[in-house]
C-alpha cells in the first residue's frame, strides 16, 4: 500500500515538472535573443516609444531632458514631446521631423523650423532604430551577454537579457547620449516577435560624464502612424 501510494505521488510530481516544463517561455541563450532582436528591429515600420530618466539628466539647447514621447514613422518620420526643465520651470517642447525638416513647438507660439547645428542639437529618436547605427545594429554586438529570467512586460512573455556596450556604440544610437564609459544595458525582448519591449541603459553618459540611468519602452510596432508637416507662420 505505501509503495503504491509513494508511487502514484512520484508519477504526479513527474507529471507537474513535464507540464510546468511545457507551459510559459523558456529562457534561450543570451546572446541568440539579442541577435534575433536585432533582426526583428531592423523590419519595422514604425512605433511607439517613450524614455524617461530615472537617474542624471541629458541638457540639449539648454534645457535638461527629463522624458521624452514619441510617435515614429521609420526611417526618418516622428513627433515626439519632449518634457524638459529650464532652471525650476518645468515645459512640453514638440519636435516634428518630416520629410527631413525639422520644426520645434515652444509653449504659447507656432511652430518654428530649425535649421543647420539648431536643428541637429534636437535628440531625433528615429535614429534609434537606424539600421546601419542604431538598435538592430548595435544591439547584437553586446558585450558579455547574459540571460537574467522570463518576465512579463505590458501582458508579453519577454526574454530579459543583460549586455555591455561601449560609449561609441551608444553614441551611434542616439548622439546626445555621449558616455565616459562602457554602459550596461538590460533589455526585454518578446519571446515570440523578438522585438524589444523595455532596455534600461545605466553608465557615466549624463551632463558632464555623471552617472545616469534611461528607461525606454517600446510598443505600438507597425501601427498606422500620421505625421503632419505644420503649418509655419
Amino acid at each position: 500500500m505505501v509503495k503504491s501510494r509513494l508511487a502514484s505521488f512520484g508519477a504526479s510530481v513527474l507529471l507537474l515538472a513535464v507540464v510546468a516544463g511545457c507551459g510559459g517561455l523558456q529562457p534561450e541563450d543570451a546572446g541568440r535573443a539579442l541577435r534575433e532582436s536585432g533582426a526583428a528591429m531592423a523590419k519595422l515600420k514604425s512605433v511607439n516609444a517613450s524614455l524617461k530618466f530615472t537617474k542624471g539628466s541629458v541638457s540639449f539647447r539648454g534645457f535638461q531632458l527629463m522624458t521624452a514621447k514619441a510617435a515614429l514613422r521609420l526611417p526618418a518620420d516622428s513627433d515626439t514631446t519632449y518634457t524638459v526643465r529650464q532652471q525650476d520651470v518645468q515645459i512640453a517642447l514638440e519636435v516634428i521631423i518630416s520629410g527631413g525638416h525639422v520644426y520645434l513647438h515652444l509653449p504659447f507660439s507656432g511652430y518654428n523650423e530649425l535649421t543647420g547645428v539648431d536643428a541637429a542639437d534636437i535628440p531625433d529618436l528615429a535614429k534609434l532604430f537606424d539600421a546601419a547605427n542604431g538598435l538592430p545594429a548595435v544591439i547584437p554586438a553586446g558585450r558579455s551577454p547574459k540571460y537574467l529570467a522570463a518576465e512579463q512586460v505590458d501582458g508579453v512573455d519577454s526574454h530579459k537579457v543583460q549586455a555591455t556596450y561601449s560609449a561609441g556604440q551608444v553614441h551611434s544610437m542616439l548622439p546626445q547620449l555621449s558616455s565616459s564609459g562602457d554602459v550596461d544595458a538590460v533589455i526585454w525582448i518578446g519571446g515570440s516577435d523578438h522585438l524589444i519591449r523595455k532596455a534600461v541603459l545605466s553608465g557615466p553618459f549624463g551632463d558632464n560624464g555623471a552617472a545616469s540611468s534611461v528607461e525606454v519602452d517600446l510598443g505600438g510596432f507597425n501601427g498606422s502612424v500620421v505625421i503632419a508637416t505644420p503649418s509655419l507662420p
